[in-house]
């Protein structure tokens, strides 16, 4: 009896939290201007957007992102990269670290 309700519950508490997830923002695909790469932290400009922060350079996934962006900037491809809900691409912004930097083949 006791495991039927703890697993209502757990459901019902899992539910409630699905509920509060936040949608990140994907920047449209672009092929990569200029990257600026500083002491701390590490710049991104866009074709066609502002600059936008990669992220700390001590920061998790910032140097793989850098990597790919490195990459892509070489080979000419597109990427998007993505910040958190809110994020306006069309700002320049130098103080939110992107969440991810996804390359395409086209």
């Amino acid at each position: 009896m006791c495991m039927k309700y703890i697993s209502i519950i757990t459901c019902l508490a899992l539910t409630l939290l699905s509920n509060f997830s936040v949608a990140d923002v994907d920047c449209p695909a672009a092929k990569i201007s200029n990257i600026q790469v500083q002491k701390t932290v590490i710049y991104v400009y866009p074709e066609g957007q502002q600059w936008h922060m990669v992220g700390n350079i001590d920061g998790p996934g910032v140097k793989e992102m850098y990597s790919a962006l490195l990459a892509a900037q070489i080979s000419g491809k597109k990427v998007i990269l993505r910040y958190p809900d809110g994020y306006d691409c069309s700002a320049y912004d130098l103080t939110i670290p992107a969440n991810m930097v996804r390359t395409y083949n086209d």
